[in-house]
């Protein structure tokens, strides 16, 4: 239940976020300048699949050119490749070598944003700041700072997009699935528990799990995957198709679980219930998380989790949160408490409760 417990505490944080906090970001956004410059994205290695998020979202909304390097990969190879005026993009807190970073991209003239908690060391050094908002009780590893990372993200890149392209009728469209996510995850930490914990111990006796997207989707796999390597359960691998199709796929057995990540909007739909119905043929255990009209993947796939139909950029979210509330039930759900392998689905509500602030 802690897990739960700790999902509890996100949908206030979040409308916060759209809310109270939608000033300060713009404020951080006019206050750089966006040119026609590659967009250096620099993370620690826990906060790399909230780097890939904001890299697939500045690419997708805004049509520019995003590189994701992990700090140390940054200072060893893509220092040099930056000019007065550059824009750098750090997403972590507290680790040193992202303060390195921030540093030496300064010293170089580079316009330096934090995705950060507004005390950390890596907000001082910086130029601008997209704060991170303070959950009291929070791990530093957990399911909310994944989340939150995420959300900040895309939200980003979202506003970015709507202060630089504005009027544009699809981001409109989008802002509003995006305020509603708090809605969705209220419902989905109250409607989801008892197959949240199912599924999670059908994966359970797995040799080893794949958690598997593309974009948007893969982001959420890898901080998937990072959740449960980190709480010490069965070995985890996050993968995009790419990977797993040329490298993974070849290998999978009756001891392999394999969750796809996806949407009913989802530009690669059709490949990922391809790779589902490969999967399943090798005996794999496949599971996936996708929307209710996502129909090929869910005949696929032996147990399903449903969220709600919404664009790839706010159903990622939700998708990032069962997956890593999944991943926290790995190393605690009780061995007896598994689900056969028939198909079994379950919907989050499509109509979230209460209304946004």
């Amino acid at each position: 239940m802690q897990a739960q417990s700790e999902l509890r505490n996100l949908p206030p944080v979040l409308r916060e976020m759209v809310t109270r906090g939608r000033p300060e970001y713009e404020r951080a956004i006019r206050g750089v300048h966006w040119g026609d410059a590659a967009i250096y994205v620099v993370t620690s290695a826990r906060s790399l699949p909230a780097g890939l998020a904001a890299a697939c979202a500045f690419e997708d909304l805004l049509g520019c050119v995003a590189a994701v390097r992990e700090a140390s990969s940054f200072l060893a190879y893509s220092l040099g490749a930056l000019r007065t005026g550059s824009m750098v993009i750090l997403i972590s807190d507290e680790d040193p070598k992202v303060l390195e970073a921030a540093k030496a991209a300064t010293q170089r003239g580079a316009q330096v944003l934090a995705v950060a908690r507004a005390a950390s060391p890596v907000s001082a050094a910086a130029t601008r700041l997209f704060p991170l908002p303070e959950v009291a009780g929070s791990p530093a590893a957990g399911i909310t700072e994944a989340c939150l990372q995420h959300v900040a993200a895309g939200y980003l890149a979202l506003l970015t997009a709507k202060l630089l392209k504005r009027p544009h009728r699809l981001l409109e469209r989008l802002e509003k699935e995006w305020n509603a996510i708090p809605d969705h995850l209220d419902s989905i930490t109250n409607h989801l528990v008892d197959v949240v914990r199912a599924t999670a111990a059908a994966l359970r006796p797995s040799f080893a799990t794949f958690w598997v997207g593309d974009g948007y989707y893969h982001a959420a796999a890898e901080g998937a995957a990072g959740l449960a390597q980190r709480r010490g359960s069965c070995p985890s691998l996050g993968s995009d198709l790419a990977h797993f199709r040329c490298d993974l796929l070849p290998n999978l057995s009756q001891a392999s679980g394999v969750v796809f990540l996806s949407g009913s909007q989802s530009r690669t739909r059709k490949a990922v219930a391809e790779l589902a119905r490969e999967a399943k043929a090798r005996g794999a255990n496949v599971l996936c998380i996708t929307g209710s009209n996502d129909h090929d993947l869910i005949r696929e796939a032996h147990s399903t989790l449903l969220i709600p139909d919404l664009a790839e950029l706010p159903a990622s979210v939700l998708s990032l949160t069962v997956a890593g509330w999944m991943a926290r039930e790995l190393a605690t759900a009780p061995r007896d408490a598994r689900v056969p392998r028939g198909r079994a689905a379950v919907s989050a509500p499509q109509k979230p409760s209460g209304r946004v602030g």
